[in-house]
């Protein structure tokens, strides 16, 4: 079951959450599986994010949403 980290401010997405690991992507091709605790500052808003475990996270993502994950 994949789940969104999205910022607690401005709710842009930062992460998905995926077989117990954080799959972070990022601009040019950089892809990242993290553990926990993960910290990050948002793009967007500059506020920073803390998850110190994937039971942070809000429930899965729904069919109907497009995509995976943004680009930042």
């Amino acid at each position: 079951m994949e789940k969104e980290w999205r910022c607690a401010r401005c709710k842009k997405l930062l992460g998905i959450l995926c077989d117990g690991r954080l799959h972070l992507r990022f601009a040019r091709g950089h892809e990242y599986l993290v553990g926990f605790p993960a910290t990050s500052v948002c793009r967007g808003c500059r506020t920073l994010n803390e998850l110190k475990t994937g039971s942070q996270v809000p429930g899965p993502i729904t069919k109907g949403a497009t995509g995976t994950q943004e680009s930042t």
